[in-house]
C-alpha cells in the first residue's frame, strides 16, 4: 500500500519526510493520534530551528569582534588518518590569522590522547571511539569528518579474480589476522593455491587497527602480522608484496585529486552473509565518491565506519583553539573531501556547533 506524505521538512541538504499509513490501513482515530504526535514533534523541531540561528548569530558576532586580533599558539597531535586534513586546515587558518601558530604532529590516536592528557598538546586527533577510561578523564570531542577502514591486497595477487568474486568473510579475516598461523590463499579461498599470505598490521596505536579488530570481533592487541607505522607504510608494503593483505583508511586507499583507487592495491570485498560469493551490496566501490555514498547510505559495514574527531581535556577555553574549531566546522568543511574524507552533513555540523557554543 502506498503511504501518504503528511509533511516534508527541508533544512539545507537535509530532507526529513514524515509518513502516515493510507486510509485503508488505519482508522481515522489512529491517524489523528499519529498526526498529533507528528505535529508536536515538528513544532519542537521548529522551535529549536528558530532559536538556534539566533544563538549562533550572537556567538558569531562576539567571535567576530575577538578574532580580528587573534593571537596564540597551540599544538595538535594524534591520528595518522587525520593528519593530512588537520595540517591543511591549520595552514589555511594561519593564513587568515597570522598571529596564530599551530603545530600538527602525527603519532597515532593512542599517543595523541596520551599527549593530550599529559598536557603536551591542546588538541588530539582521534580516529576511534573513546574508551570508558578516556571519557572518565574528561576528554571532550567534536566531530570533524567521517571515514572508513578497508581491507586491501596487492592488485597483482595471483588469486585476485577469486578474491574479488568470492570475497572474504569476517571469520576468514579473523583466521588471517589473529591465528598467527602461516596460511595460504588456497586455504582461505578453497583452491589449491599454495601462495603464502603475508599479513600486515599496524605497529602504532592506531584508530584504524581498533576499528579493523572490532570488525573481526577482537581487539587491536590481538592482531598478528608484520607491524608497520601509518597508512603510507601500509600502502607501500602491500604494493611491494603480491601475496600481502592489510587494511587502511579510505582516505589513503584513493587519490583525493582524482577519486580513483591508489595504483597497486585492491579493496577486498567482505562476504558478510558467508555464502562464498559477492552479492550486489557487497561489491567493492571503485572510487572515492562511491565509498562516501556507501558510508552515508549504510551499505558499508557499520563496524568499519567511523567518526573522526578533535578532542581536548574539557571544553576548550583558549580563543585561538575555539576559533580554529569553528573554522574546521565551517569554511574548513570544503577541504574535507579534497583530502579524501567524507564531509559532515548539516545535522552533524549543527550538533557540533551547538556543543561548541
Amino acid at each position: 500500500m502506498r503511504p501518504e506524505v503528511l509533511f516534508i521538512l527541508c533544512d539545507g541538504q537535509n530532507v526529513i519526510t514524515l509518513l502516515t499509513l493510507n486510509k485503508e490501513s488505519c482508522n481515522f482515530k489512529e491517524k489523528m493520534v499519529n498526526s498529533r504526535a507528528v505535529i508536536t514533534y515538528l513544532i519542537l523541531i521548529l522551535i529549536i530551528s528558530c532559536n538556534s540561528p539566533k544563538t549562533n548569530k550572537e556567538s558569531a558576532q562576539v567571535r567576530e569582534e575577538a578574532k580580528s586580533n587573534l593571537k596564540g599558539s597551540f599544538s595538535v597531535s594524534g591520528a595518522y588518518a587525520l593528519y593530512p586534513l588537520i595540517s591543511r586546515l591549520a595552514d589555511e587558518f594561519m593564513v587568515i590569522h597570522p598571529g596564530v601558530k599551530i603545530e600538527v604532529t602525527k603519532i597515532g590516536t593512542g599517543e595523541g590522547i596520551t599527549s593530550l592528557l599529559t598536557g603536551k598538546c591542546r588538541l588530539a586527533m582521534i580516529s576511534r571511539p573513546l574508551t570508558d577510561e578516556e571519557i572518565g578523564a574528561g576528554i571532550w570531542v567534536v566531530p570533524v569528518a567521517k571515514d572508513g577502514v578497508a581491507p586491501i591486497v596487492n592488485q597483482n595477487n595471483p588469486n585476485i579474480e577469486k578474491i574479488i568474486n568470492q570475497g572474504i568473510s569476517p571469520d576468514e579475516f579473523m583466521q588471517i589476522f589473529v591465528s598467527g598461523k602461516q596460511m595460504t590463499w588456497g586455504e582461505i579461498l578453497g583452491t589449491d593455491s599454495r601462495d603464502k599470505i603475508t599479513v600486515y598490521t599496524r605497529l602504532d596505536e592506531s584508530g584504524a587497527a581498533e576499528i579493523w579488530a572490532g570488525f573481526i570481533y577482537k581487539k587491536s592487541s590481538d592482531l598478528k602480522g608484520i607491524g608497520v607505522t601509518g597508512d603510507d607504510e601500509m600502502i607501500r608494503s602491500i604494493q611491494e608484496d603480491p601475496h600481502a593483505i592489510g587494511f587502511c583508511n579510505f582516505s589513503y586507499a584513493f587519490d583525493p585529486s582524482t577519486g580513483e583507487r591508489i595504483n597497486g592495491i585492491q579493496i577486498v570485498p567482505s562476504d558478510l552473509d558467508f555464502d562464498n560469493k559477492i552479492d550486489r551490496v557487497e561489491v567493492p566501490f571503485i572510487n572515492l565518491k562511491e565509498a562516501h555514498r556507501s558510508l552515508w547510505l549504510g551499505f558499508y559495514p557499520d563496524q568499519l565506519c567511523r567518526e573522526l574527531s578533535l578532542g581536548s581535556v574539557g571544553k576548550p577555553s583558549d580563543p585561538a583553539v575555539i576559533e580554529f574549531l569553528y573554522y574546521v566546522l565551517g569554511e574548513g568543511q570544503s577541504s574535507v573531501e579534497k583530502v579524501g574524507f567524507c564531509p559532515l552533513n548539516n545535522v552533524y555540523i549543527n550538533y557540533a556547533l551547538d556543543f561548541l557554543n
